[in-house]
C-alpha cells in the first residue's frame, strides 16, 4: 500500500486540476431521491439532467476522476457517497457486480439473474490470481475468488497469520452465496494441491474426500436453516462460523480440518411464519417426496388437517421409520436416547438460492459438491437430482447412516403432525379426548397426536398428558407435587414450545455429527505440523420485516458488532496510519455506532441485560415491565424512541424505535422475555430428553 502522506499529496494536487476541470458540474440529490450529476449555473443554480432546477436539493463536490470506470474507488479524488454509488450503478448496469474498496474490501450488488461463467475457475483466471497475489498486488480482478485467494496465501505464508473472511450485509444482499463460493474456491486449491502432489510421487491421497465433505456439509446446513422470506428465497436463518485447519502441503497447501459454530437459530420460524414467508426448506422437500400437501399442515400455514400417511413399509426412507431396536442400539453407542431417532435433511427453490449472482440449479445448486453441480456419493456416483435425494446423498457421504436419516425425516414429520393438535376447553365440540387426569384441555382431533407420538417414538397418552398438564413440585415442606391443567392457550403454547425446542436438537445434532465427520483423525495437521486458522463468517444480514421481535433484535445487534468491527478495521486504522505519518486524521471521516452499542449491551441498562434482568425475576417478569424499563432508560435517549404511527396489530407503549446504523427499527416487545427464557416444562422435558 502507499503510504497515507503520498497519496494525499497525489490527491490534492490532482484535486486541484480536476476542480478547474468540472467547477460547472456537481452532484445533487433531491429529497427522496438518488445522487445524479447536474450543471452548476453561475448564478448558483443548480440544473438536473431533466432541466428542472429545484431549491430543495442535496450538493457535493465533483472531480474528473468520479466519472472513470474503476475497480477501486478509492483510487479516486475527494471520494464521498455520490461518486461510490454512481460507480457501483454504472459497473452494476455492464454485468460487473464487484467492486474493491481498497485491499481488504470487497463490494458486492446481488444482480437477481444469472450472470454466464462468473463462478468458472478457469487455470489462466487461477494462474493471474495467484501471480497477483505473489506480487502483493490489488490489480487482481475483484471477485470473491480474489479474496478467497489472499486469505489462502496469506495463511500458508511463512508468517501463517490466521485469516477470516467476513461476509456482512443485510438480508438478501448475496452473502450466503459468496460464503458458498468462497469454500468451493478453497477446497479447490485444497484438492490441486493434493492431485500435484499425488502426480509427482506422493502418497496416495484418500484425504482429498475431505474436500468433498466440506462442500457437501452447504447443502446440509443451508436445508435445515435456510428458508424464503418476503425479500429473499434462500436466506440463512441462522449464523454461521466455518472454521478450517490449512496445513502446509508441498508446495502448497491442505484443508486439513473443519468444524462449524451456528448461532442465533431462527428457530420461532419452526411452529409459524409471517404472511408470505416460509419454514425452512427441508419441510418442504419432505413432504414433496412423501406425496403430502404443505397446505395441510397448521405449522406451515395450512389450515385443513392432515390426512393420515401412507402405509408403512419396511424401506429406509418410510415415513416413520427408526424402529426401537435402531434406537436401542445408537443409545447403546453412548448417545443421548433422542440422539439415536435422528439426522439429515435439504432446501427448496435452489435455482433461487437468495437470488445471487450465477445461482442456478445447472451452474452451482444449493447442494454444492462438484463443478457440474453433483454432489458425490462415497463411491464417487452422482446423486439423484430431486432435492431430498440430493440431500440424502450428501448425508451418506458424511458418514450419517440411514437409520440416522430416517430418524430425522420420523422426527421432522412428528413435529408437521403435532402441529396439527388442537386444544379446545371442556364441553367443546368435535372428535374430543379428554385429558388424563381430568384437565381443563382437551386435544379437539386425535388422529394427528397418535401420529405425532407414533413419529416421535413416544407413547400417544403421555404425550397428550405432558401437553396438557404440568406438574408443580413445592419448594418449602417435603416438596410435595401436584398436576396442574394446562387451558388451551397454555397447552398451544407448550406444543409450540416443543416443536421449537425438537427441531433446535435436530439441527444440533447435524452440526456435532459434521464436526465430528470433519474433525481431524489425530491432533496437529498432516505431517504433524500444526494446522493454521481460516474461517468464514456468514451470518443473518440487517433486516426489518415489518413486525420485528426478538429474532430481529438479536440479528440487527450481531450486525452491529460486525459494523464496528468494520470500522475498526477499516476507518480506525486508517485514522492510525494518517496521524503516524503527521497528517491530519481529520481527512477519515465516519459514524460510529459504538452509541447504539451501549444502548443494546452496556451493564446494566442496555436492552439486553434488562431483558435478562426481566427473565431473572420469574413470574414477576414480563414482556410489558420490560418495555417500560426501556423507555424509562432510554426514552429520552437520541437512539431509542416511541413508533410515530403504530402498524396493525401493535399497541402503544409496547413498541419502541431503535436508530441502528442502517436505520430506524421498531419493535413490538410482546413476548420477548417468553422468547428469551422459553424452557420447557419438566414434564415434556421427561417424556423427551432435549
Amino acid at each position: 500500500r502507499d503510504g497515507a502522506a503520498s497519496r494525499t499529496r497525489r490527491r490534492r494536487k490532482a484535486s486541484a486540476l480536476a476542480s478547474a476541470m468540472t467547477a460547472s458540474l456537481c452532484w445533487a440529490r433531491p429529497k427522496g431521491g438518488a445522487w445524479v450529476l447536474a450543471e452548476r449555473t453561475e448564478s448558483g443554480d443548480v440544473i438536473l439532467p431533466d432541466g428542472r432546477t429545484l431549491d430543495t436539493l442535496e450538493t457535493a463536490a465533483h472531480n474528473v476522476s468520479h466519472t472513470l470506470n474503476l475497480d477501486d474507488p478509492t483510487y479516486m479524488d475527494d471520494l464521498h457517497e455520490a461518486p461510490l454509488l454512481d460507480l457501483l450503478r454504472r459497473r452494476f448496469q455492464q454485468g460487473t457486480i464487484y467492486t474493491w474498496a481498497g485491499p481488504d474490501v470487497l463490494l458486492s450488488v446481488n444482480p437477481f439473474r444469472t450472470i454466464p461463467r462468473l463462478y468458472d475457475l478457469p487455470d489462466g483466471w487461477r494462474r493471474a490470481a495467484t501471480a497477483a497475489a505473489e506480487r502483493k498486488s490489488s490489480s487482481t480482478p475483484p471477485h470473491v475468488f480474489s479474496v478467497a485467494e489472499r486469505a489462502w496465501r496469506s495463511v500458508l505464508s511463512a508468517a501463517g497469520t490466521p485469516q477470516a473472511l467476513v461476509c456482512n450485509g443485510e438480508s438478501g444482499a448475496g452473502k450466503t452465496e459468496a460464503c458458498r463460493q468462497m469454500l468451493r474456491f478453497i477446497a479447490h486449491a485444497s484438492a490441486d494441491c493434493r492431485a500435484v502432489s499425488a502426480a509427482a510421487g506422493g502418497a496416495k491421497e484418500e484425504a482429498s474426500k475431505l474436500e468433498d465433505a466440506v462442500l457437501n456439509t452447504t447443502c446440509v446446513l443451508e436445508a435445515f436453516g435456510n428458508a424464503r422470506t418476503k425479500h429473499n428465497h434462500n436466506s440463512s436463518r441462522f449464523g454461521k462460523l466455518t472454521c478450517l485447519g490449512v496445513t502446509p502441503h508441498g508446495k502448497g497447501g491442505v484443508v486439513s480440518s473443519c468444524s462449524f459454530r451456528t448461532l442465533l437459530l431462527e428457530r420461532s420460524r419452526v411452529a409459524g411464519q409471517a404472511a408470505g414467508e416460509r419454514s425452512f426448506h427441508v419441510f418442504y422437500w419432505l413432504l414433496e417426496a412423501r406425496g403430502l400437501d404443505p397446505d395441510s399442515y397448521a405449522m406451515l400455514g395450512g389450515t385443513a388437517r392432515s390426512p393420515a400417511p401412507p402405509a408403512a413399509t419396511e424401506a429406509a426412507d418410510t415415513i416413520y421409520a427408526a424402529s426401537e431396536e435402531e434406537a436401542e442400539g445408537e443409545a447403546a453407542e453412548g448417545r443421548p436416547e433422542m440422539d439415536a431417532k435422528l439426522a439429515g435433511g435439504a432446501e427448496g427453490e435452489a435455482a433461487e438460492s437468495e437470488a445471487a449472482p450465477g445461482d442456478t440449479i445447472a451452474d452451482d445448486p444449493i447442494a454444492g459438491g462438484t463443478d457440474d453441480g453433483e454432489v458425490k456419493t462415497e463411491a464417487g456416483e452422482a446423486a439423484p437430482s430431486s432435492e431430498l435425494a440430493v440431500v440424502e446423498a450428501a448425508l451418506a457421504a458424511l458418514g450419517f447412516s440411514a437409520a440416522d436419516v430416517a430418524g430425522v425425516w420420523s422426527t421432522l414429520l412428528g413435529l408437521l403432525e403435532l402441529g396439527n393438535v388442537a386444544f379446545i376447553a371442556p364441553g367443546g365440540e368435535g372428535d374430543s379426548v379428554r385429558s388424563e387426569g381430568g384437565g381443563s384441555s382437551l386435544v379437539e382431533e386425535a388422529a394427528p397426536l397418535e401420529r405425532a407420538a407414533e413419529a416421535l417414538g413416544v407413547p400417544a397418552a403421555k404425550l397428550q398428558k405432558a401437553l396438557t398438564m404440568r406438574t408443580h413440585t413445592a419448594l418449602a415442606g417435603r416438596g410435595s407435587s401436584s398436576q396442574i391443567p394446562l387451558s388451551p392457550s397454555e397447552a398451544a403454547e407448550a406444543r409450540d414450545a416443543l416443536t421449537r425446542h425438537l427441531y433446535q436438537h435436530v439441527f444440533d445434532f447435524l452440526v456435532l455429527r459434521l464436526n465430528a465427520h470433519l474433525a481431524p483423525p489425530s491432533s496437529g495437521g498432516e505431517g504433524g505440523e500444526e494446522a493454521r486458522s481460516l474461517m468464514l463468517l456468514d451470518i443473518v444480514g440487517f433486516e426489518d420485516v415489518g413486525s420485528n421481535s426478538l429474532e430481529q433484535l438479536l440479528i440487527n445487534y450481531a450486525n452491529e458488532l460486525l459494523q464496528r468491527l468494520f470500522n475498526a478495521h477499516v476507518f480506525e486504522r486508517e485514522a492510525a496510519l494518517y496521524k503516524a505519518e503527521g497528517i491530519d486524521d481529520a481527512a477519515v471521516s465516519y459514524t460510529s455506532n459504538d452509541a447504539v452499542l451501549a444502548v443494546l449491551s452496556a451493564a446494566p441498562y442496555g436492552l439486553i441485560p434488562l431483558l435478562e434482568e426481566q427473565g431473572k425475576l420469574g413470574e414477576r417478569g414480563s414482556s410489558a415491565a420490560f418495555s417500560l424499563e426501556v423507555f424509562r432508560h432510554h426514552g429520552r435517549t437520541r437512539h431509542v424512541a416511541k413508533p410515530r404511527r403504530l402498524s396493525a396489530g401493535e399497541a402503544d407503549g409496547r413498541v419502541f424505535v431503535v436508530s441502528h446504523f442502517a436505520g430506524d427499527i421498531s419493535y413490538d416487545s410482546r413476548h420477548f422475555v417468553e422468547k428469551n427464557v422459553e424452557a420447557l416444562h419438566k414434564d415434556l422435558h421427561d417424556l423427551l430428553p432435549l
